[in-house]
Protein backbone atom coordinates (compact mmCIF):
# COMPACT_ATOMS: atom_id res chain seq x y z
CA UNK A 1 0.00 0.00 0.00
CA UNK A 2 2.85 2.38 0.69
CA UNK A 3 3.82 2.21 -2.99
CA UNK A 4 0.24 2.92 -4.06
CA UNK A 5 -0.06 5.88 -1.68
CA UNK A 6 3.39 7.50 -1.45
CA UNK A 7 1.81 10.66 -0.02
CA UNK A 8 0.90 8.72 3.13
CA UNK A 9 3.21 7.49 5.88
CA UNK A 10 2.86 3.86 6.96
CA UNK A 11 4.49 2.72 10.20
CA UNK A 12 4.85 -0.67 11.83
CA UNK A 13 5.21 -0.98 15.59
CA UNK A 14 6.31 -4.10 17.45
CA UNK A 15 3.87 -4.04 20.36
CA UNK A 16 5.94 -6.55 22.34
CA UNK A 17 8.99 -4.34 22.06
CA UNK A 18 7.12 -1.09 22.76
CA UNK A 19 4.68 -2.09 25.49
CA UNK A 20 4.30 1.46 26.80
CA UNK A 21 3.30 2.63 23.32
CA UNK A 22 0.79 -0.21 23.03
CA UNK A 23 -0.72 0.70 26.36
CA UNK A 24 -0.91 4.44 25.65
CA UNK A 25 -2.69 3.78 22.33
CA UNK A 26 -4.95 1.11 23.88
CA UNK A 27 -3.83 -1.59 21.45
CA UNK A 28 -5.55 -4.79 22.57
CA UNK A 29 -5.36 -6.85 19.36
CA UNK A 30 -3.17 -7.13 16.31
CA UNK A 31 -3.29 -5.94 13.74
CA UNK A 32 -4.58 -2.53 14.77
CA UNK A 33 -4.48 0.36 12.30
CA UNK A 34 -4.68 4.01 13.32
CA UNK A 35 -5.46 6.74 10.83
CA UNK A 36 -4.21 10.19 11.73
CA UNK A 37 -4.59 13.55 10.06
CA UNK A 38 -2.84 16.66 11.33
CA UNK A 39 -1.77 14.74 14.43
CA UNK A 40 -5.32 13.74 15.34
CA UNK A 41 -6.77 10.25 15.16
CA UNK A 42 -9.57 10.24 12.58
CA UNK A 43 -10.22 6.50 12.35
CA UNK A 44 -9.17 3.11 13.66
CA UNK A 45 -9.42 -0.44 12.34
CA UNK A 46 -8.89 -3.52 14.49
CA UNK A 47 -8.38 -6.84 12.75
CA UNK A 48 -7.18 -8.13 9.41
CA UNK A 49 -9.93 -6.82 7.16
CA UNK A 50 -8.10 -6.02 3.91
CA UNK A 51 -11.09 -4.58 1.99
CA UNK A 52 -11.94 -2.25 4.89
CA UNK A 53 -8.29 -1.24 5.29
CA UNK A 54 -8.01 -0.42 1.58
CA UNK A 55 -11.24 1.59 1.75
CA UNK A 56 -10.07 3.65 4.73
CA UNK A 57 -6.60 4.28 3.26
CA UNK A 58 -8.08 5.33 -0.09
CA UNK A 59 -10.52 7.68 1.64
CA UNK A 60 -7.74 9.30 3.64
CA UNK A 61 -5.51 9.64 0.58
CA UNK A 62 -8.33 11.17 -1.45
CA UNK A 63 -8.85 13.74 1.28
CA UNK A 64 -5.28 14.93 0.89
CA UNK A 65 -4.48 13.68 4.38
CA UNK A 66 -1.53 11.80 5.71
CA UNK A 67 -0.91 9.15 8.28
CA UNK A 68 1.72 10.25 10.77
CA UNK A 69 2.56 9.44 14.35
CA UNK A 70 1.29 11.78 17.04
CA UNK A 71 3.03 10.08 19.96
CA UNK A 72 6.43 8.44 20.34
Amino acid sequence: MSQTYPQLMFLTVDVDELMEFSSSWDIRATPTFFFLKNGQQVDKLVGANKPELEKKVAALAGDGGGVAPDRP
